[in-house]
């Protein structure tokens, strides 16, 4: 976790409201629509459910969680690895997505299903996946009155194309 130079403090314990990004790239997506000073924001560490249920202990009342396509689904699904296709497609499927939408993509690998729901406009999709992160992290989260906002990141470009708000 990230410990403030001014304070000596983590951004969980300094805070109320602060940002778990996943990477550098996350970081400035997050930064760009929220402009949050540096110190509110928090560097996932290699499992990102350790990360969110570390800071949720901090006693923070906002958490921005800000990740990539995979690292969004592992929150959704809430394992410390890479998902299942068979998981995914489940969660895809309560999302909105059709069975014949979905075909095409049976035996393909798990990152080729972002680009086709980015590019091919299903932006509600995303946006019922960032919902599900959020209810999955709150719940394992299991303490009252912590807001949770989950935010997906474009790997290839540095904004948010999709958010549970």
């Amino acid at each position: 976790m990230h410990v403030s130079r001014e304070t000596g403090e983590t951004a969980g314990a300094a805070y109320r409201e602060v940002a778990l990004v996943q990477h550098e790239a996350s970081r400035q997506a997050h930064q760009e629509l929220y402009s949050f000073e540096n110190s509110r924001y928090v560097t996932a560490g290699t499992n990102i459910l350790d990360s969110i249920l570390a800071l949720a202990a901090e006693g923070v009342d906002k958490m921005h969680i800000t990740a990539d396509w995979m690292h969004l689904l592992m929150i959704a699904l809430w394992t410390p690895s890479t998902p299942s296709r068979f998981e995914v497609m489940g969660l895809l499927r309560k999302s909105g997505a059709g069975e014949a939408e979905l075909a095409p993509f049976r035996n393909s690998d798990i990152n080729d299903l972002f680009p086709w729901l980015y590019y091919g406009s299903k932006v509600d999709i995303l946006r019922k996946i960032c919902n599900a992160a959020k209810t999955k992290a709150e719940s394992h989260i299991g303490r009252k009155h912590l807001h949770i906002i989950c935010h997906l990141v474009a790997d290839d470009k540095v904004k948010i194309v999709a958010s549970s708000l």
